[in-house]
């Protein structure tokens, strides 16, 4: 786990630039997430959503975008 870069969903957002609603669409399509229980927030590892990005067919120019 060290040396990766965490981030909750809004931190995620932040860092792609793009919007919540784009983020809960992605989450639908099946960007991969983790969570410690069922009922606990959900949280993504940046190297492993952009590596997702990218083989979903999305590329970012000013924002990610298919």
């Amino acid at each position: 786990m060290f040396g990766k870069i965490i981030l909750n969903g809004k931190q995620l957002c932040q860092e792609l630039g793009i919007s919540t609603t784009l983020l809960y669409r992605l989450l639908k399509q099946g960007m991969p997430y983790h969570q410690l229980s069922t009922a606990s927030r959900k949280y993504y590892n940046l190297d492993e959503v952009k590596e997702w990005l990218l083989r979903a067919g999305f590329r970012q120019r000013t924002k990610w975008t298919k």
